[in-house]
């Protein structure tokens, strides 16, 4: 044998033994902020990008916390523009249950802190002599329309962030409880998952969220060929890692079954990262007796609680009056400014249509 590629190798190494440079880090991480908070305002109000902004980084910054507690490496945290954001870092051998902690340090804080908010809110409609306002984008009315909006939006988005699909934290926490990925099972969790998003945009009228389904579409033959690599790779003997390095006999069988691939093709940095994700997945140790069910009994607890207390809450703030949802008030609500920049474009030009006569109900 004649060894793995000195460029992949060499690429493997930096990536090994790069540290976190939180400086570098930072800055990267303002800077697709304020991007992020740009472009949001195109679609958004000042306000609702506020939120979003504040909702995502009580998030992100869950898992990273988690992230540096288990001896992460590479850690880096962006915002995404019109998609969110994201934190990726790179660990060795994590037991089961130490990658289910990162996956729920996002979604439970965010959630808990959400629904103390809603309780303070809650707290303030008791007042008979406060003057209420409607909170749209939830269908609800409060007292303290922000602090409402902030946790109503902090709630719903933690708690979609929770639900079984891939590559969403409910997606991973429930993958991880699995000994090895599945081909099928992965490309089905993504594609349940783009059916989900569609169905959403299209029942609320947004969109935006069509937008999402872009890259995850883009991600789901990758993901497939990954979770074939593994399955393929099962069978081989993976030599475990030297500390935190990953031996060159390793290096070699992975690559040699990337090169076998459309994969082949891949620069030198992005098979690098690659046989470090496959690397990571075929030694990673099987969930024990206790981790398996000790994970599904918080997930499960986590999902149904916020889903109770959140029904609770919309039962409590609902909007009385029917026709406010009606579509034919659809109109009012887009001139008084009850619907973000995007989606008063987006109805404008459809109700445009519809009197034109080119476009009929």
């Amino acid at each position: 044998m004649s060894g793995p590629d000195a460029s992949l190798v060499a690429a493997i190494r930096a990536k090994e033994t790069q540290p976190n440079d939180w400086p570098r880090q930072t800055l990267m991480l303002l800077v697709s902020l304020a991007i992020f908070f740009a472009v949001g305002l195109i679609w958004w109000d000042v306000r609702l990008v506020l939120i979003l902004v504040s909702i995502l980084l009580v998030h992100e910054a869950g898992h990273c916390i988690a992230m540096i507690a288990f001896g992460y490496r590479n850690i880096r945290l962006v915002f995404l523009p019109m998609f969110g954001a994201a934190v990726s870092g790179h660990q060795v051998q994590l037991a089961t249950w130490k990658k289910a902690i990162v996956y729920f340090a996002g979604p439970l804080p965010g959630i808990v802190i959400s629904m103390g908010l809603l309780m303070v809110a809650t707290a303030g409609n008791s007042d008979t002599n406060a003057s209420v306002t409607a909170v749209p984008i939830l269908m609800m009315n409060s007292s303290r329309p922000w602090l409402f909006e902030l946790g109503g939006l902090g709630l719903l988005l933690n708690w979609m962030n929770l639900l079984p699909l891939l590559p969403l934290d409910g997606g991973k926490i429930v993958q991880a409880t699995f000994t090895r990925p599945s081909p099928w099972r992965e490309v089905t969790g993504r594609v349940l998952t783009v059916a989900a998003i569609t169905g959403l945009g299209i029942l609320i009228g947004e969109p935006l969220l069509l937008l999402l389904v872009i890259p995850l579409l883009f991600t789901i033959p990758l993901t497939y060929r990954t979770s074939w690599l593994c399955g393929q790779l099962n069978n081989q003997e993976i030599e475990q890692p030297n500390g935190q390095q990953i031996p060159e006999s390793a290096i070699e069988t992975i690559a040699s079954a990337i090169d076998e691939t459309a994969l082949r093709a891949l620069s030198a940095p992005q098979k690098a990262s690659l046989v470090l994700q496959l690397y990571e997945t075929l030694i990673a140790p099987s969930p024990s007796k206790f981790a398996r069910p000790a994970i599904w009994l918080v997930y499960i607890g986590s999902i149904t609680a916020s889903t109770l207390f959140g029904w609770w809450i919309w039962t409590l703030h609902r909007w009385h009056d029917s026709g406010a949802v009606e579509l034919g008030m659809s109109a009012n609500m887009v001139t008084g400014g009850r619907f973000d920049k995007g989606s008063q474009a987006a109805l404008s030009a459809v109700t445009g249509l519809l009197e034109s006569g080119w476009l009929t109900l």
